[in-house]
């Protein structure tokens, strides 16, 4: 295979998981905006009163933007997007880990962990398994 070939192949699986990812984020963040307080209530914990659940919502319109530039037709741009939201996830894990030890509900700290943690490994290594099971 040429290395122009193998460039192509790197950047359809990345681009599948750059796909992946963004619907996901998208999806995940529009639900957060638009329905913060049934997202509070799903996680068992109680919708904040005088703020009108207004990081959540902040961290929806975050995730939307994220998931727009992982969509992005330059492969520059939505390897950036990759990176970035990378970082951004293992920081809301390691944040969510922590609200967990000062009372958040395990059951939100799971689910939390769990998003942050599983976005942030599929984004780091999942072109590679998705190469490798293309490969099979």
């Amino acid at each position: 295979m040429t290395a122009l070939g193998i460039q192509q192949q790197d950047n359809s699986a990345e681009r599948a998981v750059s796909q992946a990812i963004g619907v996901g984020r998208i999806l995940w963040g529009a639900t957060t905006a638009i329905a913060s307080k049934q997202v509070y209530n799903a996680l068992g914990i109680a919708y904040p009163g005088s703020d009108l659940g207004v990081w959540i919502k902040a961290f929806g319109v975050r995730d939307i933007v994220l998931g727009a530039a992982a969509l992005h037709p330059d492969s520059t741009v939505r390897r950036a997007t990759l990176r970035a939201g990378i970082a951004m996830d293992l920081v809301d894990a390691v944040v969510v880990a922590d609200a967990a030890r000062r009372g958040l509900p395990r059951k939100a700290a799971m689910i939390g962990v769990a998003l942050a943690g599983g976005t942030a490994a599929f984004a780091a290594f999942g072109p590679t398994l998705v190469r490798a099971l293309r490969n099979q």
